[in-house]
């Protein structure tokens, strides 16, 4: 697979490139009473195909650690507006056949219910430079948006120049959302199927004791194998890369941000 070329393609100029479909920034204490958070500020930054990874390499992969099976589940937990499982389900739907991509199950959650609600919607936020970061990996990522009009309103949303699509019905199908906290999914998953746990940019913003049980969680439920994706703002957290490797992962040389289970 070859990154494919950035071009034009949206003819709405007045919307800049940021990069970002979804940035509000809340109290966690206005959308959960869960004593997990570190900090009385936290900050939601989410957009297709975000930089942690180049998602070409990842993907490929992907796709070479799990050729032999017949079921594995991408699981992306503090998901937002549904990005990061977008970019799972575009990537997927439009580089395999259905042959292929529907054994990959896709399941995404959010402790937020108004960023569950926006992700169910089937619509999302998106500039200019939002699509010419599709468009990196995604050839001619119009055929699968629906220009829709306004943007969709999201509570102490700090960068509303944005404008609202619809997402493609087959591509959006593919994700199951539904409103949980991380630790509880983790919890969840089955220690007998492989996972892409994509847990990405959130670990900073919760409390020590919280993180120490997900890590340790997610090492005893995810079977050898399995792949865990993490985010470049989740190094701020200390000892981060040295945890994991203590829990039983490695990271491939094939990519960047995420490790496999031994």
């Amino acid at each position: 697979m070859n990154i494919l070329p950035v071009s034009a393609c949206s003819q709405n100029k007045k919307y800049q490139p940021n990069f970002k479909s979804c940035i509000k920034i809340y109290n966690p204490k206005n959308v959960t009473s869960l004593d997990i958070f570190a900090k009385d500020k936290v900050r939601t930054s989410s957009c297709p195909f975000r930089s942690d990874q180049d998602w070409n390499d990842f993907m490929r992969y992907i796709f070479w650690n799990f050729a032999g099976e017949d079921k594995v589940n991408i699981s992306s937990l503090a998901c937002a507006d549904g990005s990061e499982p977008l970019s799972y389900a575009l990537y997927l739907y439009d580089k395999t056949p259905k042959s292929y991509y529907g054994k990959f199950y896709i399941t995404a959650s959010d402790i937020d219910s108004e960023m569950i609600k926006v992700a169910k919607s089937g619509r999302i936020n998106l500039s200019n430079g939002d699509f010419k970061n599709i468009e990196k990996y995604i050839k001619n990522p119009q055929r699968y948006f629906t220009d829709y009009g306004k943007p969709i309103k999201i509570t102490n949303n700090v960068d509303e120049e944005r404008y609202s699509y619809k997402i493609d019905s087959e591509v959006h199908s593919l994700i199951k959302f539904k409103k949980s906290d991380i630790l509880t999914e983790v919890k969840k998953m089955n220690p007998d199927e492989y996972y892409i746990l994509n847990i990405k940019n959130v670990f900073p913003y919760l409390k020590e004791n919280y993180i120490n049980e997900v890590l340790e969680t997610m090492s005893k439920k995810l079977k050898s194998g399995s792949i865990f994706v993490y985010g470049k703002y989740d190094l701020l957290v200390s000892n981060f890369k040295n945890r994991l490797f203590n829990l039983g992962f490695f990271e491939p040389k094939q990519g960047e941000c995420f490790v496999q289970k031994i």
